[in-house]
């Protein structure tokens, strides 16, 4: 703690004392009493003072404290951010990654199946980020049939041959019909019976002649649900009267990361 000492006051005291022979003891008693309450006034302001600097150093060292603490967080902040944003980076990069994939799946699947038109079958990537191979009716079966005909396993050799190159693809294939009711036989009671049947057979045609793996393949029958065009003409009716093959990553890299963070 800092103390102002009174010097000049002291010495005004002393005066007094020395000069009291030279002056009146009416004036000695003013002077007397000047000083005492100039003392007095400075006992308190010094007190009052010291009270001052004592909090000042408190609120000093408070502050001091307040931003080291205020810093840390904003560190420990800053730290969390950059974790954080690696993070996001390698998830950013994991997706470009089965993005780029799914290009290249398609470029090959396309190269593939050259010499087959569009109203045979198209591959695309749609919104959902996977690839769809889409064959018509006509490619695959005769009408009402469940049985793969010639060409159709052409075209599935040759996708076949993309496919078994690609084992961290989840397959799913589906079958779709128009809304014409099938006539109802001893096996096939409706359209969604005939969906059922031609996913499984070209599950089976895939897995079993041309070695793609079962385990990455699942077979669905979706009927008449699911139509891409009008059922009112017949252009629509067979655009509906197809079975799409769709292609997906296997997004366990992303979820590794995901569950990492």
């Amino acid at each position: 703690m800092k103390t102002i000492y009174p010097t000049k006051l002291m010495a005004l005291g002393l005066c007094s004392i020395m000069l009291f022979s030279c002056v009146s003891k009416k004036k000695y008693t003013q002077l007397t009493k000047q000083y005492n309450s100039l003392d007095s006034t400075y006992a308190s302001l010094n007190n009052k003072y010291n009270g001052l600097f004592e909090k000042n150093s408190e609120d000093k060292q408070l502050s001091q404290a307040e931003l080291q603490k205020l810093y840390n967080q904003l560190k420990a902040k800053v730290a969390d951010l950059e974790t954080s944003n690696k993070k996001i980076q390698e998830l950013q990069a994991g997706i470009l990654k089965q993005k780029q994939a799914q290009q290249d799946l398609l470029a090959k699947v396309k190269n593939a199946l050259i010499g087959f038109n569009s109203n045979e079958l198209t591959a695309e990537i749609r919104k959902d980020g996977k690839v769809y191979v889409s064959l018509s009716e006509k490619l695959l079966f005769k009408s009402g049939s469940y049985k793969v005909d010639p060409k159709g396993k052409e075209a599935l050799k040759k996708l076949a041959d993309v496919l078994l190159n690609q084992p961290d693809i989840d397959i799913t294939i589906e079958g779709h019909t128009d809304s014409i009711p099938l006539k109802k036989g001893d096996f096939l009671k409706d359209n969604l019976d005939l969906s059922v049947m031609r996913a499984t057979s070209i599950e089976r045609i895939l897995s079993d002649d041309y070695g793609v793996g079962a385990k990455q393949m699942y077979a669905s029958g979706r009927g008449e649900n699911f139509p891409i065009a009008p059922n009112s003409t017949e252009e629509g009716r067979a655009s509906n009267r197809r079975t799409e093959i769709i292609l997906a990553p296997k997004l366990s890299d992303i979820y590794k990361i995901i569950e990492q963070n």
